[in-house]
């Protein structure tokens, strides 16, 4: 009886109740493991994987969000947020360094004047930052409020109690519902995208890309191999990724580099690489659709196959023999 509870034996058919407990508290303990490694080290690999931890956790909150008071999850999202965004400034250091750093390879001297200038600082910037992700993440009170917060909310943990939500409903339909209303959000945007003069309409789609590359991966244990739909979106989300921060390199540029040759010189370089990326992007968009995801996922989750009636062999496709005479 029990089993017949948690699934029917099919993949992707456990229900509800069962798979968000069990999604939540994998992306919770991976974050929690995280968050130890990187106060620990400090170095990038462990950063950048704490950084996805923290992003995946609150695509999970947001997913099962009607499952949980809403304060409980207020409050947790908050926190694991404040991570997110202490994360940010050392990866946006580590990534303006290192893109400046190449880029002085094969200029002129006064290009490479003006770059040793702008790495000093950001040189500065890195260290600084790295002092104070250090605080957030060494404070035991950081730690222990967070930890305290995701186990209320696990023993809070009650499906039952709220009228919006069916417990005893497949997961597989559920995951089909909730990665398909992601895709038709994503896919609104992409033609706003197009437009080359527009990098806050390509900066809000690959928030979409990440938010549903992310709530792909979280539920994919529970279901059939998603490989070919993560593919796709990992290979947006990196054009994306590189196209946002050309306009964060370029707006450095702009803010801390004194007028002059040098200060032209640069943008032109940033801009010309922007514009290639920008065609790849294009290129991507022609063969790898983004308008036809909605319809992709959909074919992914097609709906059950309502049975005929109990025991008729109608229910397995084959017809009643006549009877004879």
């Amino acid at each position: 009886m029990a089993s017949s509870t948690l699934s029917s034996g099919e993949p992707g058919s456990i229900r509800l109740w069962f798979a968000s407990r069990t999604i939540l508290a994998a992306a919770g303990k991976l974050f929690f493991a995280n968050w130890k490694n990187a106060s620990q080290r400090l170095e990038e690999e462990q950063l950048h994987d704490l950084r996805v931890a923290s992003r995946r956790l609150r695509e999970g909150l947001t997913l099962f969000k009607t499952c949980f008071s809403k304060d409980e999850v207020r409050k947790l999202s908050k926190r694991v947020r404040r991570v997110t965004r202490a994360l940010g400034p050392v990866r946006n250091a580590d990534e303006a360094h290192l893109f400046f750093s190449e880029l002085k390879e094969g200029q002129a001297l006064a290009e490479k004047a003006v770059l040793d200038e702008l790495l000093t600082g950001l040189e500065q910037e890195r260290e600084l930052a790295r002092s104070e992700l250090a605080t957030t993440l060494r404070h035991p009170r950081e730690l222990r409020q967070t930890a305290r917060l995701a186990g209320a909310l696990q023993s809070g943990f009650n499906l039952f109690r709220d009228q919006q939500t069916n417990p005893f409903l497949g997961f597989r339909a559920f995951a089909g519902e909730a990665l398909a209303e992601r895709a038709e959000l994503l896919a609104e945007l992409v033609p706003a995208a197009m437009n080359e003069e527009a990098p806050l309409a390509q900066h809000r789609l690959r928030i979409a890309v990440k938010k549903l590359r992310y709530r792909v991966e979280i539920m994919e244990p529970q279901l059939q191999p998603l490989g070919a739909l993560k593919d796709k979106l990992k290979s947006y989300q990196d054009v994306l990724g590189k196209l946002h921060d050309l306009d964060v390199f370029s707006g450095m540029v702009r803010e801390r580099v004194a007028d002059g040759p040098g200060k032209e010189d640069l943008l032109g370089v940033i801009d010309l690489q922007r514009r290639e990326l920008f065609g790849r992007f294009l290129e991507l968009l022609k063969s790898m659709p983004l308008a036809a995801l909605p319809e992709e996922v959909r074919l992914l989750f097609p709906p059950p196959r309502r049975p005929g009636p109990s025991g008729s062999r109608q229910s397995r496709g084959r017809p009643l023999p006549r009877r004879k005479g």
